[in-house]
């Protein structure tokens, strides 16, 4: 989960990975997540943690939301 200031791992039990149960480490926000492995996996700190392919996206715009900013595209739902 990445905030505003935080990033944070969450652990979740093994065969229901939709709730986490706790949180497992936290990271200060400017933490880089990328880039991204084969695999889907990413080095954050001393772990190696993989994802779902469906995640890359995010992975890559949370990077890009603190190191280029100028690269998102606007918002397209500014109001809400």
């Amino acid at each position: 989960m990445v905030t505003a200031s935080t990033i944070s791992v969450l652990a979740t039990r093994t065969l229901r990975t939709d709730r986490p149960v706790s949180v497992f480490a936290e990271f200060p926000r400017q933490t880089r997540l990328g880039p991204i492995l084969p695999g889907h996996i990413l080095e954050l700190g001393s772990m190696v943690l993989e994802f779902d392919e469906e995640y890359a996206a995010v992975v890559s715009a949370a990077d890009a939301e603190i190191f280029a900013p100028g690269t998102l595209p606007p918002d397209p739902l500014p109001e809400l």
